[in-house]
């Protein structure tokens, strides 16, 4: 392949003279070569950035088998030709496609983020061992193109390194779809080669490892042509010395578990994968907290039925117990990950109080009632630094607790338009969000209220599905009422859409009370 000097050609292919056939190795275009190729320009070779601004573009990709085969592929990969973590593939997968099958690989069209691509398509097995034909073809608005056309065997693999899906300044959905179909001839067998990634390693980050990977592999009818690895778990931070060599070596390892795969090409494009894992440990502190639970044994008629811990700041809520803790029980204990979190209790029957002692101190809720017990920055270090949680059948040992009762109202709905420019529009949905507080369950005298109400925010977008749920809470001081927010959702258009995909979002909020100190909840 000629070069073009862009940063992005810096490799060149070599190929044998004899057989005109690619030997699988590569080597840097350097100045210093006799053979060196100046940078230039190639139009037809190289991305041309458009005349217009592209905006709406989305890819959609999909295959379409008329056969009666069962077919697999190990491997399908649909990516920019200058894959990066800005510019992933957008699909990297297995793929298996049934006889008469259409399927769409992407569930809905993804962002159509370049207009230079990569294919790799690696088949693994059809069910009555004919060949295939194929069709790579490409469809935008204006017009038909088909891309590429060949035959697929089994446990072969093919690479298109330089696809050109141009994206159009109007926008719009793209079409790119692979269309198979039975040959009466039949496949030419081929042996995948085999993967060996090596040993698993464990190694402490004081040392500042260097892992020399010991990647190798084998093919019972052919030879190997590429190695690559990629890591599929782990910390961001790590450098390899070559991606694309058996043995690479791996520096700037922080603490953690690390995989890494390999992949290994046989010179029919067939592969294999095997993963290897590098363990790298602390030797000094450790990185996990202590939590203990426990029942009180006169607390009968008392469980725990779930506790969560949700990180301050960005993290995924842990769960450290989802079956009921009573008072026949052991303690629990369990060694979550050092931090400050929001911690929540799920209690069941009837207790008196429940307590967390932690940082040398306690803090101690009255039983309410079923349900949710929430704690707020309660930090989790190890050993004597850890966390305890109590349910008891005493009160929290204070004076008398005097419960009020809150109860959630929303009034005042409105709906109003406001206008998006240059060509859309916004429908915001709001109304008062009221928590009063009353001296008794039956809401006929009002009551002044110093307590930390919980609450529950949940939202739900209807284009996407999504939901988001938020646990927090706000500081009620020397007040009978109060109003939470406005805030119950809105849709969002974009008028220059067809009428159908005008609608971009449509969220909508709801609020519910959750129990805490100091107040009952109201339904």
């Amino acid at each position: 392949m000629e070069n073009t000097g862009m940063i992005k050609y810096s490799m060149l292919e070599e190929f044998n003279l004899g057989t005109g056939q690619a030997t699988g190795r590569k080597k840097r275009n350097d100045p210093a070569d006799p053979d060196y190729v100046p940078p230039k320009y190639d139009p037809e070779n190289c991305p041309v950035p458009p005349l217009a601004t592209i905006s709406s573009n989305k890819l959609q990709v999909r295959i379409a088998y008329t056969g009666s085969q069962f077919i697999s592929f190990s491997h399908v990969e649909i990516a920019p030709w200058d894959k990066s973590s800005s510019t992933p593939a957008i699909y990297n997968d297995k793929c298996l496609v049934l006889p008469g099958q259409t399927l769409d690989l992407l569930a809905q069209p993804q962002k159509h983020v370049a207009e230079w691509w990569k294919i790799n398509l690696v088949s693994s097995n059809f069910s009555k061992k004919l060949s295939l034909n194929l069709i790579i073809r490409y469809t935008t608005v204006d017009g038909v193109q088909d891309l590429i056309t060949t035959t697929v065997d089994i446990n072969t693999g093919k690479v298109w390194d330089h696809i050109l899906l141009p994206r159009t300044t109007s926008g719009g959905v793209n079409l790119l779809e692979f269309i198979l179909a039975d040959t009466t001839i039949p496949s030419v067998e081929n042996i995948p080669p085999v993967a060996n990634a090596g040993a698993d390693v464990s190694v402490f980050v004081e040392d500042e490892p260097a892992v020399q990977l010991q990647g190798s592999g084998t093919d019972g009818d052919g030879y190997i042509v590429s190695w690559h690895w990629d890591k599929i778990v782990g910390p961001v931070a790590f450098q390899l010395s070559d991606a694309n060599v058996a043995q690479p070596i791996i520096t700037g390892l922080v603490a953690g578990l690390y995989k890494f795969r390999l992949t290994v090409t046989d010179n029919r494009g067939a592969i294999g994968q095997d993963e290897v894992s590098i363990m790298v440990d602390a030797r000094e502190a450790t990185t996990n907290g202590t939590l203990l639970a426990y029942v009180d044994s006169l607390a009968q008629q008392a469980f725990i039925t779930q506790i969560e811990l949700r990180p301050n700041g960005d993290g995924d809520m842990i769960t450290l117990l989802d079956t009921p803790l009573g008072s026949t029980d052991g303690a629990l204990l369990k060694t979550p990950p050092k931090g400050t979190y929001d911690m929540y209790v799920t209690i069941a029957g009837t207790a008196g109080s429940v307590k967390a002692d932690y940082q040398q101190k306690a803090v101690c809720q009255p039983y309410q009632g079923e349900g949710l017990y929430i704690f707020h920055d309660v930090t989790i270090g190890d050993g004597a630094e850890g966390v305890a949680v109590t349910l008891s059948s005493g009160s929290c040992g204070d004076e008398p607790v005097t419960l009020i009762y809150a109860k959630l109202t929303i009034t005042n709905n409105t709906i109003t338009e406001q206008a998006l420019l240059p060509f859309g529009k916004k429908i915001v949905r709001s109304a008062n969000v009221n928590v009063r507080f009353y001296q008794d369950a039956a809401l006929t005298q009002p009551a002044t209220a110093n307590v930390l109400l919980n609450y529950r925010i949940t939202t739900t977008d209807a284009v996407t599905a999504g939901t988001r749920v938020l646990d927090t809470y706000t500081q009620v001081t020397n007040t009978d009422s109060i109003l939470l927010t406005r805030d119950r959702g809105e849709a969002v258009y974009d008028l220059s859409l067809d009428p159908e995909k005008q609608l971009l979002s449509d969220t909508d909020i709801t609020y519910e009370l959750l129990p805490g100190v100091g107040y009952k909840v109201i339904s």
